[in-house]
């Protein structure tokens, strides 16, 4: 059962108001998210952003006290613009501004009847109505550089926030084939092979792999990889490439990995999802690849049910199972590194 993040804005006067609104999201099953799940020494107005732009629905307390603050009506302008669902809560006032258009809930001091209007199936909708791919607000990422700088701050970012997501990845042999070691260790130099690569595009790739392996050992991945790609680099670089996803899918236990295998996969093909948190997909345009970049929590429910259904019927293919497929895919890569050790 997903956990939507409702993002909370009131003003501190209706303190009162908002413990008891977060009491009954929770008795919903439903995850609150207000100013006291903020980090000390951070930006306020950076993490409220922050806070929005990952949120499933932004929940405006809406009373005579905070409609008189313009930042009110600035965090409501954000959340549209980012096509975040709004469910405006108003108590004694009725919204202005950008909310006249939309449906308050007005506030009622006997609990059972705000309940009866704060159902988990009542957020649920209002997801439902915004997780078409269209309604996402996108970053796009030109160089391979840019495409990494990106992968690293959004996962940061969700790790800033206490949280972390479950790792869906799919392409070549996934963001678990880079080295963790230190840049100086000789496998960032074989790695590359023939071709070389800059100290500044190594450095960016470790960052990669250090942030979504500590994401990856919290909340779990799901592999589809393709470990025939990389043809363009020699025999030793591959064998260098496979030996460190070895390494990382030896260290973790079965129930934290799974991973399911697609030789028909392009070396165009490289997705990731990190939870509901964000979605980062590689696409070719105009001769040059690029990535999209997107925290839409609304739309990440489709992108997910996709990325599983594909993933099911791939180890459906080879008869494995999730429990298991981590130590099947094990066995084969062993056998294609063996291969490449012998035409080294």
């Amino acid at each position: 059962m997903e956990e939507y993040r409702i993002f909370i804005s009131y003003s501190h006067e209706d303190g009162d108001l908002v413990k008891g609104l977060v009491a009954m999201l929770r008795e919903e099953g439903l995850k609150p998210m207000w100013d006291r799940d903020f980090a000390y020494g951070r930006g306020f107005p950076e993490q409220i952003k922050r806070f929005i732009a990952h949120a499933h629905v932004f929940l405006p307390l809406i009373t005579e006290s905070s409609s008189q603050r313009g930042w009110v009506h600035q965090e409501i302008g954000y959340a549209m613009a980012l096509n975040i669902p709004v469910l405006p809560v108003a108590r004694g006032t009725l919204p202005g501004e950008m909310l006249q258009e939309l449906h308050a809930l007005m506030w009622s001091d006997e609990p059972g009847k705000m309940r009866v209007h704060l159902t988990r199936e009542v957020f649920e909708g209002l997801v439902n109505a915004y997780r078409e791919a269209g309604f996402a607000l996108c970053e796009c990422a030109e160089l391979p550089e840019e495409r990494t700088e990106l992968m690293v701050r959004y996962s940061k970012e969700v790790l800033e926030m206490g949280e972390y997501g479950t790792v869906r990845q799919k392409g070549a042999f996934s963001s678990f084939n880079i080295p963790s070691r230190v840049l100086s260790d000789p496998v960032w130099t074989v790695r590359y092979e023939p071709r070389g690569s800059s100290h500044y595009h190594k450095k960016l790739q470790r960052l990669e792999r250090m942030t979504l392996e500590e994401h990856a050992r919290r909340a779990g991945c799901r592999l589809i990889i393709n470990p025939r790609l990389y043809m363009e680099y020699t025999p030793r670089a591959r064998a260098a490439r496979l030996r460190t996803l070895l390494d990382f899918l030896r260290s973790m236990p079965d129930a934290l990995a799974q991973v399911a295998f697609n030789e028909r996969m392009e070396e165009e093909v490289n997705v990731t999802l990190v939870g509901d948190w964000f979605a980062a997909e590689s696409v070719s345009m105009a001769g040059t690849r690029q990535t999209i970049f997107t925290r839409h929590a609304p739309s990440m429910k489709s992108r997910i049910e996709y990325f599983d259904q594909e993933f099911d019927e791939l180890l459906e293919e080879r008869g494995w199972q999730p429990a298991t497929s981590r130590r099947e895919a094990i066995a084969e890569l062993e056998s294609i590194l063996g291969e490449l050790e012998w035409e080294r």
